[in-house]
């Protein structure tokens, strides 16, 4: 559970960043409920599907998605490992790889 410290830090981040992440996912799962659950998990705020969910077996599909969030550990690779590992506590998700992370110019959060 975050501690209101970690959650105010959380509001004085001002660096959006974007990765491209391919998941694996229930194909029995709704997509639209599965990437809703992904916001907020590690500062995640937008999850855009970049490309259709395409069958892996008969019970998985893999979706690319582009995710935008803030940074809040202090260095990207370990922020990446650690959203990784949250996004597969969501139920639904088998895997969840960030393919890489760049800052993002945002027109919102400036």
């Amino acid at each position: 559970m975050d501690t209101l410290k970690t959650l105010v830090n959380e509001v004085f981040k001002d660096t959006l960043y974007e990765s491209d992440v391919t998941m694996r996912s229930d194909r029995d799962k709704n997509l639209t409920i599965v990437t809703d659950n992904l916001r907020g998990v590690c500062g995640i705020t937008v999850v855009t599907i970049t490309e259709p969910a395409r069958p892996v077996s008969e019970t998985v599909e893999a979706t690319r998605l582009k995710v935008k969030f803030f940074l809040s550990f202090p260095s990207i690779k370990e922020h990446l490992i650690r959203m990784a590992s949250d996004a597969r506590k969501i139920d639904g998700i088998h895997s969840f790889i960030p393919r890489n992370a760049r800052k993002v110019q945002s027109r919102i959060y400036k």
